[in-house]
């Protein structure tokens, strides 16, 4: 075949013109991106937010404390042997410790997005793990669309009860967005301190409000100690006054990092210091309420975003963070109010870090918003020594927008999904295969180990059905917006 040098030239420039085309069109895709939020639920949203101005509230205050990555059988009171947690152990015995507790997803941002707006994060398409700006992380986020940060549509906790006279602070790591409209200060916080990412994503600087108070490197030993001693001087500032006070701590997060006072002291290694650490700030922000006379007044709840990472304890149960088995998702949570919460409750009824909001709302007096569906429900009776959930209720179990697993009363149902194998003496990586359907009775098995799909077909049939229901419905209303 004879090549002309004309013929040769169009050639070399096609094979270079039609990279550089399609690397400019990826360039403008990221450069150009922008995140869009719904017009018409944003103006509801200012809607519902007058109308919660206008009422009085008479609940309590809120101190809501989230460790990052703490494992189910990481506290005292849940089987730990080898970390010493007092603080925590104290406040479940004389408050409600749960035992079928799950964090809204099995990672950090999904998580919090759960917990503050009482939704599972698949309808604020926050689902997934959020980026530091300037990562190829982010990059490749915006160039699949993704969202990069909580929607501004989104009703959060804080902005609510801001808007119904309380005093607010977030001291720790935000994750739900590194630029307005979604930096903690956008939404509902009156004073932030702390980390908008994860403590391992680039070299985060601290910050206070808008602007940087540290530049990396970071000395992350004492960020455990400046977060608490942030919240007890809030707590002294606004005793006269409803607050809420979020203490999302960074820890135990990897890396780790324990003060020298606390480094070496516990029979669990450095995540047992590091996890002790995090019990003295529990026992410094309750004793803080003690002094001030608020502890009658005060609902405080502790828990974690998701299991265990690297290390830490699921408690017996399967699997670890990112995993939607037990010990990526059951958590500790312990709910402390003295003389309302009676003392020495051991709740085994299964309930999600979505059912937060609804909570705080029916306890302070103000209405949900009528806008969008609430996935979470009010354990406001419960933890008064009420009646538990319905045992028909259902928990859904979310790995980004699949639906992989959903609970109801004693049973877990499990879709077919991926599951992590491999042989590690010939394989550097856990490739997955696709496994189920599966049907696991969590009374008798809480590690998930054996599939009683065949001995209960119709409960398989009833929650398989369920999951399909939920499906169509996502497919339908995927913000779940009324």
């Amino acid at each position: 075949m004879r090549f002309s040098r004309r013929k040769g030239v169009r050639l070399a420039l096609g094979c270079g013109l039609l990279p550089a085309v399609a690397m400019l069109g990826v360039t403008a895709r990221i450069v150009f991106y922008r995140q869009h939020d719904d017009a018409e639920h944003l103006e509801r949203k200012r809607r519902y937010l007058e109308r919660v101005a206008a009422l009085r509230p008479a609940g309590p205050n809120v101190v809501l404390i989230l460790f990052d990555d703490l494992g189910y059988g990481d506290v005292g009171v849940y089987g730990s042997r080898a970390i010493a947690t007092p603080h925590l152990d104290r406040l479940a015995r004389e408050g409600a410790r749960f035992t079928h507790a799950y964090s809204p997803s099995p990672y950090c941002s999904a998580s919090r997005a759960g917990f503050l707006t009482g939704r599972y994060a698949v309808r604020s398409g926050l689902d997934h793990v959020l980026s530091n700006r300037g990562s190829l992380f982010h990059a490749l986020q915006k160039l699949g669309g993704l969202n990069t940060r909580l929607p501004a549509d989104e009703i959060v906790l804080p902005e609510v009860l801001r808007a119904a006279g309380y005093a607010t602070a977030v001291f720790g790591k935000w994750h739900l967005g590194d630029a307005s409209p979604s930096l903690p200060n956008d939404r509902g916080f009156d004073a932030f301190y702390g980390l908008l990412h994860s403590n391992d994503q680039g070299a985060p600087p601290v910050w206070n409000d808008r602007e940087v108070a540290e530049k990396p490197p970071i000395d992350q030993s004492t960020l455990t100690r400046r977060y608490t001693e942030r919240a007890v001087d809030f707590l002294a500032a606004n005793r006269g006054r409803p607050f809420f006070l979020y203490l999302p701590h960074t820890f135990p997060h990897e890396p780790l990092h324990a003060s020298a006072e606390r480094r070496g002291t516990s029979a669990a290694g450095l995540y047992g210091d590091v996890v002790e650490e995090l019990d003295d700030s529990v026992g410094a922000v309750v004793g803080a309420l003690e002094r001030l006379g608020l502890t009658e007044n005060t609902l405080v709840v502790v828990t974690s975003d998701n299991g265990p990472w690297f290390q830490g304890s699921p408690g017996g149960t399967r699997g670890r963070k990112h995993h939607i088995f037990e010990g990526g998702m059951r958590v500790p949570f312990i709910v402390w109010r003295p003389g309302f919460v009676p003392a020495g409750q051991v709740i085994d009824a299964p309930v999600i870090g979505l059912d937060l909001f609804p909570t705080v709302l029916e306890l302070a007096g103000l209405p949900p918003p009528d806008d969008r569906v609430l996935d979470g429900e009010s354990l406001a009776s419960l933890l008064a020594g009420g009646a538990s959930p319905p045992p028909a209720r259902e928990i859904c179990f979310y790995l980004i927008k699949d639906l992989q697993a959903v609970r109801s009363g004693r049973f877990k149902y499990h879709d077919r999904h991926g599951v992590f194998y491999g042989n590690p003496m010939d394989w550097p990586w856990g490739p997955m295969r696709r496994q189920g359907p599966w049907l696991f009775d969590l009374e008798l098995d809480p590690g998930e180990s054996y599939d009683v799909s065949g001995k209960h077909p119709e409960v398989t049939a009833r929650l398989r059905a369920s999951v399909e229901a939920w499906e169509e419905g996502m497919a339908e209303n995927p913000r779940g917006w009324r």
